[in-house]
């Protein structure tokens, strides 16, 4: 009897465990900051639709606001950020392992200005490129739109904090503010309230070539096999389109694109490994 016992608890103990992945992911910057639900709910269901291939999972963000610089190093050091949705520039492209979907469909391209009532005829004076690259706008320093813009002649005024930013608007330190179609609503309603004459602009719209990829820790290559896996699984199956009109659509219709003047600008942080020819990673404003 006893050695039936013993037998039993050996075979109990040394019975395989299947360990969780952690997945740590940024945290906001403010508790009006919304616009990593998005990459985080995606990438959730990225995890999911892989779990046969590469187990079980923890998906959490790291409790750490961080701006752009401190992200980029602790995902290089791997402990307390695992993967972040963010813009490509050089530094992230050179020290990081990316996956080269564009997951919001290159739509925080499209962008759209805050601004304030008594700037709007400001704006509606304006008929040139030229003329609106003059004007003073708003960007942060460490975002990769900036040196869009200033590689663009644009008036660059800068910033060192995302809610910063809103507040030197107000105190007109600048007179545009670009924000993408899935930032921009949001952004407005949220501080409508507190920053009472905040406006959207609603004649121009500035095109960018912009994506947003999940970069990821080079020290969890791994997970970067799985989230490109998981994110062709979900495009293969026509899911991906389906989480981005849910998500995008209303908000695609709202910016009422085929209203606005178009200007275009190049991303010089973009290059012949981005998937500006597969058409059907992008949003078109043709459609």
């Amino acid at each position: 009897m006893k050695k039936i016992i013993i037998l039993i608890f050996i075979t109990t103990f040394n019975l395989p465990v299947n360990a969780l992945e952690s997945v740590l992911i940024n945290h906001p910057l403010s508790s009006q900051d919304n616009r990593y639900e998005y990459p985080k709910n995606l990438l959730n269901r990225v995890l999911s639709v892989t779990m046969d291939e590469y187990g079980e999972y923890d998906l959490s963000t790291n409790g750490i606001s961080m701006n752009r610089a401190r992200a980029l190093s602790s995902l290089i050091e791997g402990k307390a950020l695992h993967v972040m949705a963010e813009a490509p520039k050089p530094d992230w492209d050179d020290k990081l392992l990316s996956v080269r979907i564009p997951i919001r469909k290159g739509i925080q391209g499209f962008r759209l200005f805050l601004s304030k009532e008594e700037h709007k005829e400001t704006l509606e004076n304006i008929q040139s490129i030229e003329e609106f690259k003059l004007l003073p706008t708003g960007s942060g320093e460490q975002w990769s739109t900036t040196r869009v813009l200033k590689d663009a002649g644009f008036n660059v005024v800068e910033g060192i904090d995302y809610e910063g930013l809103f507040g030197m608007l107000e105190r007109n330190r600048f007179i545009t503010f670009g924000r993408g179609i899935n930032e921009i609503f949001n952004e407005y309603e949220e501080r409508k309230p507190q920053l009472s004459s905040l406006i959207i602009d609603n004649k121009f719209v500035l095109y960018i070539p912009l994506p947003t990829y999940f970069f990821v820790s080079p020290k969890k290559p791994e997970l970067r096999d799985r989230i490109e896996k998981g994110l062709k699984v979900l495009i293969k199956s026509g899911e991906f389109e389906q989480i981005f009109d849910n998500e995008f659509g209303d908000l695609i219709k709202k910016a009422k694109l085929d209203t606005r003047i178009k200007y275009s600008i190049p991303n010089p942080n973009l290059s012949e490994i981005d998937p500006l020819s597969v058409k059907n990673y992008w949003y078109s404003d043709s459609h």
